[in-house]
């Protein structure tokens, strides 16, 4: 036969012919209260649970009274089957998993692509980028500079050639021999460029004749066939190409090696021919200072990107320690939140219907909070109705 019980309404199978009295009670094994079984109530209930007679005593006297206050509850012990599923279901929390939280894979999945981005541009950056800007800055800054120099020596070569003509001309009785003893022809014909470059003049010869220098910084060589300095020379052909192209064009430059006292310095030149004259004026130029200021700037330059470089590593791990304190603080904040309404969960499937929904969002995680709270409500009301309708 099969009773139910009068607080709950979980129903029982119980061996009727077993039962020593017409009315015997037991103690249910789900809320814990006593109901009484009567022998002439029989039922039939596939989902019953069953009963077995240690389970269960007889009623003497009344058997819809209770036990006395004080009474020490008869300990039932329920068959296999409901011991397996009551072994089952959950007597306390359960303790948190000791996995990844969202804090976690927030930083994990949110920061640490970031982390990696930046290091690959780093990367791309440092090893790819630089090296290629910083060739082309020099080789533009380079050229640049020699763009501009060349053009203020061609300049000075040939303000040096006016300014000759018109001493010449306004000095007919000075002779080739004392162009460099004539201080003010001197001042003109002579001058310093920058460190190591300098102003000069030559004569051009008829043909086939002698290419000498009258005005050079180099007395050693005033008034000497300039031919005779190729035995010392092993660039000379580079050097005599720019000097004796006057010839044909009224100007000529270009690059030749000078070795002087054991030393091989490479040179830039520019002439240009005094007009009415057979004289030319030139400007020689060390190529080395041009050089040092290509130098001076490429370290500057190198200089500038480095600080950019540090700059923006600065800032990318600012930026980067700033999203992980707003990811670890909202994570964290969304964890607890999670965890409070996942602790209210499992009090509701315990049977604490009381316990509060602590949760101030308009998000997500509220309407969550505020499903729980409904599904809790809901789960007393249900509770209340089913005792009430047991009680009828």
């Amino acid at each position: 036969m099969n009773i139910s019980c009068n607080h709950c309404g979980k129903t029982y199978s119980i061996e009727a012919h077993k039962l020593s009295a017409d009315r015997s009670k037991a103690r249910c094994l789900t809320c814990g209260e006593w109901f009484v079984i009567d022998r002439e109530n029989e039922s039939a209930s596939p989902d019953a649970v069953h009963l077995t007679p240690e389970e269960y005593q007889v009623v003497s006297g009344d058997a819809s009274s209770e036990p006395e206050p004080g009474t020490p509850p008869i300990p039932i012990a329920p068959p296999a089957p409901m011991q397996a599923r009551i072994s089952q279901e959950p007597t306390e929390v359960r303790p948190r998993r000791n996995s990844i939280g969202l804090t976690g894979k927030f930083i994990l999945f949110s920061i640490l692509p970031f982390l990696v981005v930046c290091a690959a541009s780093l990367w791309y950056f440092t090893e790819q980028v630089m090296p290629r800007m910083d060739t082309q800055v020099t080789e533009t800054m380079s050229d640049a500079i020699w763009s501009i120099e060349q053009r203020h020596l061609r300049e000075q070569t040939r303000s040096n050639a006016r300014q000759v003509r018109q001493y010449l001309f306004s000095h007919p009785d000075l002779i080739n021999r004392n162009f460099n003893r004539d201080i003010y022809f001197k001042k003109i014909a002579i001058k310093k460029i920058g460190t190591s470059g300098y102003t000069f003049l030559y004569e051009r010869p008829s043909p086939g004749g002698i290419w000498r220098s009258w005005a050079h910084v180099n007395p050693n060589i005033v008034g000497s066939d300039l031919s005779d300095l190729k035995p010392t020379q092993p660039d000379f052909d580079a050097f005599w190409k720019i000097l004796t192209a006057v010839e044909t064009k009224p100007s000529a430059e270009g690059f030749y090696e000078w070795q002087d006292k054991g030393q091989t310095s490479r040179w830039y030149m520019t002439v240009t021919k005094v007009r009415g004259t057979p004289y030319v004026t030139g400007t020689a130029f060390k190529a080395e200072e041009i050089e040092k200021s290509v130098t001076l700037l490429r370290q500057r330059s190198r200089r500038i990107t480095t600080e950019a470089l540090h700059g923006t590593l600065l800032a990318m791990g600012l930026g980067a320690l700033l999203a992980a304190s707003v990811f670890i603080f909202y994570g964290r904040r969304t964890t607890r939140r999670i965890i409070h309404l996942s602790d209210v969960a499992d009090r509701i499937s315990l049977g604490d219907l009381t316990i509060p929904v602590h949760v101030d969002a308009g998000d997500e995680i509220g309407e969550l909070a505020e499903a729980i709270s409904r599904m809790r409500d809901s789960i007393s009301v249900a509770i209340k109705r089913l005792r009430g309708r047991n009680s009828m």
